[in-house]
């Protein structure tokens, strides 16, 4: 399929990479959820749970990418966006640290799953406000084009609300997980890879 569209158009590098992250999520859950919990097996149950951390850092932040770039296309024609392998490189560099530094603190703090929710959030925000607000101004970029970045855009919006925002809500709040509402929210987190196959295609 990539090798099939074409390379100007569309930012490869980020959605390989957050392809790579899905798979990396869909192992750590298959693990989790083998191994039974035993202390012979704790570990790899442990490290299961790291690695599925980080490939979720790495969702969201090469979905960041993603947006950011689709709307550099519509906002700043004029800029050749280079460097996208560095730039994903980095990333994972950044979710391997932060992964390793959540796992020393042995638990996640309030302020910090606030803060990994809601910067993603305006961002997805402000990357879509922007591109609407330019939109009309722009002649360079076809219109199929700029109806299938504000489509990826609302996309990325959307996924990030339903899947990321109510598991914050619901963490804050301190709501029971055996309730109703909060295991729906957990189903739509597992649906979180799913949905970036969709954004590919």
């Amino acid at each position: 399929y990539f090798l099939q569209v074409r390379r100007k158009q569309v930012p490869i590098t980020y959605y390989t990479n957050l392809l790579i992250s899905n798979l990396i999520q869909f192992s750590g859950l298959i693990i989790i959820f083998i191994i039974k919990k035993t202390r012979e097996l704790f570990l790899y149950r442990y490290v299961s749970l790291g690695i599925l951390c980080c490939a979720v850092i790495a969702n969201i932040s090469f979905k960041i990418c993603i947006a950011t770039e689709r709307c550099l296309v519509i906002t700043r024609p004029q800029w050749k966006c280079k460097g996208s392998v560095l730039l994903s490189v980095l990333v994972w560099i950044l979710s391997i640290i932060t992964e390793f530094v959540v796992a020393f603190f042995e638990m996640i703090s309030c302020s910090e799953l606030i803060f990994f929710n809601l910067v993603p959030f305006f961002l997805f925000v402000i990357t879509l406000v922007w591109t609407l607000k330019t939109l009309p101004a722009v002649t360079s970029v076809p219109t199929e084009e700029k109806q299938r970045i504000v489509g990826i855009l609302v996309l990325l919006l959307v996924n990030h609300c339903l899947i990321f925002l109510p598991l914050m809500i619901c963490y804050i709040l301190s709501i029971s997980p055996y309730f109703l509402i909060p295991i729906i929210f957990v189903n739509l987190f597992l649906f979180n890879p799913f949905m970036a196959v969709i954004l590919v295609f």
